[in-house]
């Protein structure tokens, strides 16, 4: 979670500051909550992807990702935020309420750097909002996303198209083993002929998106990029928060 000095905060809300107000909040899975505000929007408009920021107290931030943008003059934007890590950000979201007014902090938008049209999207919950908000833009994606087991049921009625995995102890483990049974998989269909499953989802990929947890991340580049699944220019990654740290 981002941390500044108030004052710091006070300029940056003045430059980026963009008033909103919540339209609606909704539960789709147990640690999520979708939140429906009407914002000003910013220099060249909303667009699926679009990084913002909320001042959750004077000094703290909490960063999420613009899953979609509707309305009549587009200015109405959907955004899911993971609830199941406790802590002063988790508080302020589940405060919100239809008619609350607040601020949402942005600049123009800067998509991520993405490779290839057929790609591969991993992530725990805190990085779903994005990884949709990407993932549903075309093509033929893979997504595989790591979350709360009480969620994965509601999240796979929601998503059918998506994959959810129960979370373990570890942050990533679960990915991790998924991705290497994976490719796994496609080695052994490559040298049997045949396309096996598991493995016949990683064919075809030029294109790969990982988000999350920092460690998991470095994992999963490098058993895309051992495997010879992909090169590692093909990979893009953005960590969102990394054990025992703030601020990313």
């Amino acid at each position: 979670m981002p941390q500044a000095p108030a004052a710091l905060g006070d300029l940056m809300e003045s430059a980026l500051g963009r008033p909103a107000r919540v339209l609606g909040v909704h539960e789709p899975a147990p640690g999520f909550l979708e939140l429906e505000l009407r914002a000003a929007a910013p220099p060249g408009g909303w667009r699926p992807g679009h990084e913002i920021q909320f001042r959750v107290t004077p000094t703290l931030g909490r960063r999420y990702t613009v899953r979609t943008v509707s309305g009549p003059d587009a200015e109405h934007i959907g955004v899911l935020a993971a609830t199941h890590a406790e802590g002063p950000g988790t508080d302020w979201i589940r405060r919100l309420r239809p008619g609350t007014g607040t601020t949402v902090l942005t600049a123009r938008h800067r998509p991520l750097r993405e490779h290839g049209t057929r790609r591969l999207y991993l992530g725990d919950g805190c990085a779903l909002g994005t990884i949709d908000a990407y993932a549903r833009a075309g093509g033929d994606p893979v997504v595989t996303v790591e979350v709360p087991p009480d969620a994965v049921a509601p999240l796979t009625d929601r998503w059918p198209r998506y994959r959810f995995l129960p979370a373990g102890q570890a942050p990533g483990d679960a990915l991790q083993s998924w991705l290497e049974r994976a490719a796994a998989g496609g080695e052994r269909a490559a040298a049997g002929g045949e396309r096996a499953a598991a493995g016949g989802e990683l064919a075809g990929l030029d294109g790969a998106l990982l988000l999350g947890h920092a460690r998991s991340i470095q994992r999963q580049r490098h058993a895309l990029v051992a495997g010879r699944i992909l090169p590692r220019r093909a990979v893009t990654t953005k960590p969102y928060w990394a054990t025992g740290k703030q601020g990313l």
